[in-house]
């Protein structure tokens, strides 16, 4: 799963930061005078060839807002006004999941989705007359008809992982330096420091525990469908709040990369 590997990816970043400043600078070697041959036959370098423009990184989140219309996808980043040309390189779970489902401006609108995606703009695609450029959908991790949630309103997630379920409803969130449960019923909210956390094929685990209370919650790479929002997790979870259990789905943050 490309949330795992982004993980690791950040940790070894960290790392990395780490011995690079460690490391006291070297001593740079003055330039050598130049000779009397360099000196008088040296002519003006040619400018370097301008350089394809890098492509955005694959582990990023992108968010945005997809429209799904009978011939074609589109997807306009959140931010921007140009809507990029969406090649949908997974297995049509976006029109799979909401095929059912109208735009709330008429029947004759392509459906609009606010997403969040790992994928990236193709550099060298060219896009059809009236597109921006072409964006390659890659996996989508969220996904709800646009105007339901707040969307590109909202910043992105400061987060590794959210959670949440109903009946009984719950939610959990992990951060870098906590794991907090928040339910409707006391204790209505509860933060234990340094979740341990573990990785299994498919599946990420998380364990916190203090005196009062122990949390452990799972998260798994399999679809799930909010029973009441109707909104898309490509994650499901599974959480244990001292011994009772509970079920709902996840959500990926901006700190899992």
């Amino acid at each position: 799963m490309r949330v795992w590997r982004g993980m690791l990816l950040s940790h070894c970043a960290v790392l990395l930061t780490l011995a690079g400043c460690s490391k006291a600078p070297e001593p740079v070697a003055p330039a050598a005078a130049p000779t009397a041959d360099t000196a008088t036959s040296s002519q003006p370098s040619e400018a370097p060839a301008t350089s394809e423009p890098p492509a955005e990184s694959g582990l990023a989140i992108k968010r945005g807002i997809v429209t799904l219309a009978p011939d074609r996808a589109s997807f306009r980043p959140c931010g921007e006004q140009k809507d990029l040309l969406l090649v949908d390189q997974t297995d049509g779970v976006l029109k799979r999941e909401f095929s059912g489902e109208k735009d709330a401006n008429g029947a004759d609108q392509g459906l609009k989705l606010y997403i969040e995606a790992y994928g990236e703009r193709a550099i060298n695609q060219p896009a059809p007359e009236g597109f921006a450029g072409t964006f390659l959908l890659e996996e989508a991790l969220f996904a709800a008809p646009d105007g339901q949630t707040r969307g590109c309103d909202s910043p992105p997630q400061d987060y590794i992982v959210a959670a949440r379920g109903n009946e009984p409803f719950w939610g959990a969130e992990v951060t870098e330096a906590a794991l907090l449960w928040r339910q409707p019923e006391d204790p209505k909210e509860i933060s234990i420091a340094a979740p341990q956390t573990q990785d299994s094929e498919g599946a990420v685990s998380y364990v916190a525990a203090n005196p009062e209370h122990k949390i452990e919650l799972l998260i798994e790479a399999q679809a799930c469908r909010d029973d009441m929002s109707g909104e898309y997790f490509a994650y499901s979870a599974r959480a244990t709040l001292d011994g009772k259990k509970y079920t709902g789905c996840a959500r990926i943050g901006s700190r899992s990369f």
